[in-house]
């Protein structure tokens, strides 16, 4: 995957050097960047100050090949390793995709290559692309690492995909069929069916998908073994809209075993997603409160919750004026458990004790600056705070997103 990523990264560059070649070219996009601010000792502070970024960007060769590109930056500390002498990142290629654009009388055909992660089952981005819509998604699962935010299960390896959008009611079809190195031991070959539909008051996006290892080394008779199937699953529901009171719900799971041997299904329980948000609107209030119960890898880049499972409380206003301007100020509060899934809680909640769970209190205002929205939060951890550790309690977030 790395040497692919590569050669891709290369040919990418290739394109865009010769864009001058092609009259009808275009190009749009997205960028973004986050600075968070912390203290790296507990006790006593410590100034800390991490960077995420991200580019996404759709190149039209003609108006019917597109080809669509991502990349992430993440780093460490770079006031204890200074950015400009050396300073630990990781840099992640996330997406390499060439689309063909054919119209049908059935409807508009979508036939992709790609490389990377390319439209995970749980992100909307599938939905912002094939409908044209606003995103859907939960605040609570808004990170700079990228435009797909939460992830059910990535698609993710090397491969291609073919949708179909139809022209007589707003629903779209499609299969992906790709290769990766997700298990060490093996490659391992993926298919996933998805459906999605945008009416008014009701939107879908509904996918499952197989995992087949096939391994090489396990019998010298067989040029592939499989003994595990890797079955997968994941929805995104908003019932109503943006503009109505509504319903967001998410949830699958990306591991769901099947082994001859023993004959039977087992979860891979850390790999269950949940969210149920209802989502009331009034008249120049919104209120977000959410169940939820994410894997840990998952949970890890998300700015507004410390934890993996609990609830959370969002109120703002998004209609709000100041010179000229739109913004929203809002106040997010959050309880969640600390490395635990929903099932943990069901089976061990007597275990429970208060080292286990976080407490966060987070005001933020977002504001349209040019081009873009700046965005700025303060998180208070209540839990922190009660065990002393004053240096872990305070962190301050300020990002910015931009479309051109």
């Amino acid at each position: 995957m790395k040497n692919i990523s590569k050669y891709a990264c290369f040919l990418l560059l290739n394109i865009l050097f010769c864009t001058s070649l092609f009259a009808e070219v275009s190009f749009s996009g997205f960028a973004g960047a986050k600075m968070d601010f912390y203290s790296t000792d507990p006790e006593e502070f410590d100034p800390g100050l991490n960077i995420q970024s991200f580019f996404s960007g759709q190149l039209s060769l003609s108006d019917n090949i597109m080809l669509n590109a991502e990349f992430s930056l993440k780093t460490d500390d770079i006031i204890e390793n200074s950015i400009f002498k050396e300073a630990d990142a990781k840099f992640t290629v996330d997406e390499i995709s060439l689309v063909f654009r054919k119209q049908f009388p059935i409807g508009t055909n979508y036939l992709s290559a790609f490389a990377g992660t390319y439209e995970p089952i749980g992100s909307d981005i599938f939905l912002r692309r094939q409908f044209g819509i606003k995103s859907i998604a939960s605040q609570i699962t808004e990170g700079w690492l990228g435009l797909s935010g939460s992830i059910i299960y990535p698609v993710f390896g090397v491969g291609g995909s073919d949708v179909i959008h139809f022209s007589s009611k707003p629903l779209a079809a499609g299969v992906y069929i790709y290769v990766n190195h997700e298990l060490e031991d093996s490659y391992v070959f993926n298919g996933d069916f998805r459906f999605a539909g945008n009416f008014r008051y009701f939107t879908f996006d509904l996918a499952a998908g197989l995992g087949i290892p096939m391994e090489t080394d396990t019998d010298d008779d067989a040029f592939l073994w499989v003994k595990t199937l890797y079955w997968r699953a994941g929805m995104n529901l908003l019932i109503g809209n943006s503009e109505t009171t509504s319903l967001f719900i998410q949830a699958g799971f990306s591991e769901l075993t099947f082994k001859k041997k023993n004959n039977k299904f087992s979860l891979n329980e850390d790999s269950a997603y949940f969210l149920f948000e209802p989502r009331i609107k009034a008249k120049q209030v919104k209120i977000h409160l959410s169940a939820f119960s994410f894997p840990e890898e998952t949970a890890e880049d998300f700015i507004f919750i410390n934890g993996t499972t609990g609830a959370n409380l969002n109120v703002f206003s998004d209609s709000l004026y100041l010179f000229g301007r739109t913004f929203t100020l809002g106040m997010n509060s959050a309880f969640a458990f600390k490395d635990k899934n929903i099932f943990d809680l069901i089976d061990d909640f007597s275990d429970i004790n208060e080292d286990d769970y976080n407490i966060t209190i987070a005001p933020y205002i977002m504001a349209r600056f040019y081009n873009g929205e700046i965005h700025f939060m303060t998180q208070l951890l209540i839990s922190e705070m009660m065990d002393s550790n004053f240096g872990d309690a305070f962190k301050i977030n300020l990002g910015y997103k931009t479309q051109f």
